[in-house]
C-alpha cells in the first residue's frame, strides 16, 4: 500500500464529529479556537486539549469565550518583534 501524502487539516476539517452534534455556540467557539490555534500555530496536542476544554465549558460561559477568543487576533510571530532601534548608550 503506497503512503498517502499528509495534508493540513484547516480549521473547518477538524473535529467535525464533535462539532456536528454540539450546540450552534459551542461550534462557533469551536471554530474560534481552532482558528486561535492556528494563529499560534499550536501543535496536535494543544489543539485536542482546546477542543477538549471549549466542550467542558459550561453553557453559561460560551458567549464570554467566544468573546474572548475572537476579539484579539494575533499571531506567534506578532509575539515576537525583533528591535529595529539601537540600544543607546548613556555618556
Amino acid at each position: 500500500m503506497k503512503k498517502q501524502p499528509t495534508t493540513r487539516t484547516t480549521a473547518a476539517q477538524a473535529g467535525r464529529g464533535v462539532a456536528e452534534t454540539a450546540s450552534p455556540l459551542r461550534r462557533q467557539v469551536l471554530m474560534a479556537a481552532r482558528r486561535r490555534c492556528e494563529d499560534m500555530q499550536d501543535g496536535a496536542e494543544a489543539r485536542e486539549q482546546m477542543q477538549s476544554d471549549v466542550l467542558d465549558t459550561p453553557a453559561e460561559l460560551l458567549a464570554d469565550l467566544l468573546a474572548a477568543l475572537s476579539t484579539v487576533r494575533i499571531t506567534r510571530t506578532d509575539l515576537f518583534h525583533p528591535t529595529t532601534q539601537p540600544e543607546r548608550s548613556n555618556p
